[in-house]
């Protein structure tokens, strides 16, 4: 038996409020923060390959975060915006069958 994995990359910029780990995965992943809080309680969210316990953890340029069964980012240029918001470039792995 075979299995074919797939591997997926994508760029992805968007604009957030927070450098937090729950928002900054949210928002690449498109899953609610709600459910991303589940995700981490239940140790399914790891940082530079560390578990996450807290949601509230800042990201900076570089960190890896990965998503258990929805895959891996890396956060790349960090820069201000508009109202106090900041603009984050990521680089998205996505692996699946």
């Amino acid at each position: 038996m075979t299995s074919c994995w797939l591997r997926r990359t994508q760029s992805f910029k968007t604009v957030e409020a927070s450098l937090r780990v729950d928002a900054l995965a949210s928002a690449r992943f498109k899953i609610s923060r709600s459910k991303l809080v589940n995700l981490t309680s239940n140790g399914d969210v790891r940082v530079n390959w560390t578990t996450v316990t807290k949601n509230g953890r800042t990201l900076k340029t570089g960190d890896i975060v990965s998503v258990s069964g929805k895959g891996r980012l890396k956060i790349g240029e960090i820069n201000s915006a508009k109202k106090g918001k900041f603009s984050v470039g990521t680089h998205s792995v996505f692996v699946g069958f």
